[in-house]
């Protein structure tokens, strides 16, 4: 498994692809922060959902990169497709890690608050931000180019899925029932619960953040088992 990631991180880097989404991520963080002092959770919970949409460009650009052919040839060398699509995640969840560390840690390092961030609060942060990286991973890999073949529709759905997730709290106001929390990915509660993260009962806090894992978890292990079953030869 360990060759996969290695391999996918090589090719991944090499078709540079992931200029795009990595710039993004990056500059938005620098624009957010460049008046200071900023307050804590405030500016914690904005670069959540930066990374939230950085993550989901960057998972497309990933899962996208390689031609066709060269998968199948990757497919034969990982011995099995779920092998494969296996060292595809672990792959960009070391990606979203490594933004999640960089976003979280740079305004820490450079003094960019107006009080002490503090042990508590940096730990959450980095918990909301590894969960909206995630979420934004899991949208990209029901877009790929197995399963929407054009890439201006794929790009099309995902700017629609974020901006519905970011926005769910109005849809739900719209849209009776629990269909929008549990449909969409939880982008807001998380959002939200990181802006009041101050006030909230820390049980509070971990129950939304066990709603997104859990939508992480089911979503992305639906993904792996229908992926890893589907036919290919379409994209050929």
């Amino acid at each position: 498994m360990r060759w996969i990631v290695f391999y996918m991180l090589r090719s991944y880097t090499a078709s540079q692809r992931y200029f795009g989404p990595v710039a993004f991520t990056i500059i938005a963080v620098l624009l957010l922060y460049s008046y200071k002092p900023n307050p804590v959770m405030n500016s914690f919970a904005a670069t959540t959902i930066i990374l939230f949409v950085g993550s989901a460009w960057l998972g497309l650009s990933l899962l996208n990169h390689e031609h066709p052919v060269q998968r199948q040839v990757s497919i034969v060398q990982a011995r099995s497709k779920l092998r494969y699509n296996t060292g595809t995640l672990l792959t960009l969840g070391a990606l979203i890690l490594l933004l999640d560390l960089l976003v979280v840690g740079y305004p820490v390092l450079t003094g960019q608050f107006d009080e002490p961030a503090g042990l508590y609060r940096i730990v959450i942060a980095f918990a909301g931000h590894a969960l909206l990286g995630l979420l934004g991973v899991t949208i990209s890999l029901y877009l790929q180019a197995s399963w929407v073949t054009k890439t201006s529709y794929a790009a099309g759905l995902m700017l629609t899925v974020v901006i519905l997730s970011i926005g769910s709290q109005k849809l739900s106001e719209l849209i009776p029932g629990p269909f929008v929390y549990i449909l969409l990915p939880p982008s807001y509660p998380v959002m939200d619960a990181l802006m009041n993260a101050d006030d909230l009962p820390l049980i509070q806090l971990l129950g939304v953040f066990m709603h997104a894992l859990i939508y992480i978890v089911l979503f992305t292990g639906f993904n792996l088992y229908r992926s890893s079953r589907m036919d290919d030869s379409k994209s050929l």
